[in-house]
């Protein structure tokens, strides 16, 4: 099958976004089917045109940057050739530039497939709110021209901003969640330091709710005096220099209790995993929409504790490993951890067989062939 999946951030670019459907195209072609990936140049020293790990790769330069978000007038012209030759288009929304791109699918009658994997809630600056709005009558145009649409939990499309309208004829299509073991590296600050150690996998963004975390730590000091917190992730993430100045104070002020991993190796990632004893996702909206940081904690018998947003408690739902805290909420957060902390529960190991990468991968070809034959 000739794949064309179309998605703004692609590697060396790292989110949950961008794995996604990095972990996808390349299982793809591990089974003999040919994939090309549409996305940003997001960075200027980056090739036009590569081959990754059997993907071939094209990035279209931006015109201007809009936040996260990129205007790409030349995307049209970049997606002509290969949807020639494609079987199906895959886009993974968020994204701008999906528009122009399934309007020239649907002039050549390629199958669109679209994931709505979150919604975009930008960080409030003058004319923010204008311009979520015309995103989302963006995305309500491309699930309008979808022929299948997708969504990592039900749970979050019957909730989602924009994806609610659509829910009925929705699938529930898990993302790949996995770790790669051959080399894992140890982390020298995590391996020598006290517990318990509390984790957070996340770029330092606005919606991640890293400063409720924070505000959190007194209260489970009180508990656990040597409680420390390890963030891993991109430290200067894009659009968010804002954030970063306002929680520098707190940095300061906890330096030697909070460390600043940054962009970690994936070599790193089962270590990280396997020697926090809680993991926190604190997001605070539904630019979070599932969290696969969470079960690649869990894949390590870690448990979790996350904030009650749709599509992001349906891991801790349905393995039951760790506990649902209100949102933007810094006492309960803490009182959540705290549980979880006190409990040292051991885990089935049968509780995460609903994320085999298997049965990810079957489930998500199924979803194309069922489109061509009906097609």
């Amino acid at each position: 099958m000739n794949i064309v999946m179309l998605t703004t951030y692609y590697h060396p670019h790292i989110s949950g976004l961008t794995l996604y459907f990095q972990r996808l195209a390349e299982e793809y072609v591990k089974l003999g089917h040919d994939v090309t990936i549409l996305c940003a140049q997001h960075d200027k020293s980056l090739k036009s045109t590569e081959v990754i790990m059997g993907v071939k790769v094209i990035r279209t330069p931006y015109l201007v940057k809009i936040n996260k978000g990129m205007v790409l007038p030349k995307i049209i012209f970049d997606a002509w050739k290969p949807l020639r030759k494609a079987d199906v288009l895959h886009n993974n929304l968020p994204s701008i530039e999906a528009l122009p791109v399934v309007i020239l699918a649907k002039l050549l009658r390629v199958p669109v497939v679209t994931t709505y994997v979150c919604d975009i809630t930008l960080p409030r600056f003058f004319g923010s709110k204008l311009i979520d709005k015309i995103i989302d009558i963006n995305h309500h145009l491309v699930l309008k021209l979808s022929d299948t649409i997708a969504s990592f939990t039900i749970d979050f499309a019957k909730h989602s901003r924009v994806l609610k309208n659509y829910y009925k004829r929705t699938l529930e299509v898990l993302p790949i969640v996995e770790l790669d073991k051959k080399n894992i590296l140890k982390i020298d600050e995590l391996e020598k330091s006290p517990h318990p150690r509390i984790g957070m996998a996340t770029r330092i963004a606005a919606d991640k709710g890293i400063d409720y975390m924070i505000n959190a730590l007194p209260n489970i000091w009180k508990k656990f005096p040597t409680a420390q917190l390890f963030l891993v992730g991109t430290i200067n993430a894009v659009g968010e220099e804002r954030y970063l100045e306002k929680l520098q104070p707190l940095f300061d002020k906890y330096k030697d209790k909070i460390h600043l991993l940054g962009q970690v190796s994936p070599d790193s990632m089962p270590y990280y995993f396997k020697n926090i004893d809680v993991l926190v996702v604190a997001s605070t909206n539904s630019t979070e929409a599932f969290g696969m940081v969470q079960v690649e904690a869990m894949l390590e018998g870690t448990p979790v504790v996350a904030t009650d947003l749709p599509g992001v408690r349906v891991p801790i739902h349905t393995t039951g490993m760790g506990e649902i805290a209100k949102i933007a909420d810094s006492e309960d957060l803490a009182n959540r951890i705290i549980n979880v902390l006190n409990k040292k529960k051991v885990y089935p190991k049968d509780a995460l067989a609903k994320f085999k990468k298997q049965n990810v991968i079957k489930t998500n070809l199924k979803m194309y062939n069922d489109l061509l034959e009906n097609h």
